[in-house]
């Protein structure tokens, strides 16, 4: 792996599509919506523990935040993601 390696954006894209479905949806569908990027990452070989660590970490966050704050958490997962 070198030090540019880009992770497959499949998952980014996955995540996005999700974020947006959770406008519409109630808080626990969003909350489970989470729970499967959570697991997807889990499983990806190609993400460092360090890299892991930071997609949970503002998973964490966008599940605990105001609504407001949402979108910030979000991009910022989208980049870890990428």
């Amino acid at each position: 792996m070198g030090f540019f390696h880009r992770h497959n954006n499949g998952l980014a894209k996955k995540f996005e599509e999700l974020f947006e479905k959770g406008v519409n949806e109630t808080e626990s569908e969003f909350l489970d919506s989470l729970n499967m990027i959570t697991q997807a990452v889990e499983k990806d070989d190609t993400y460092r523990t360090n890299e892991k660590l930071a997609i949970y970490e503002n998973l964490s966050k966008l599940s605990n935040c105001l609504p407001g704050d949402r979108q910030k958490y979000a991009r910022k997962i989208v980049r870890l993601l990428r």
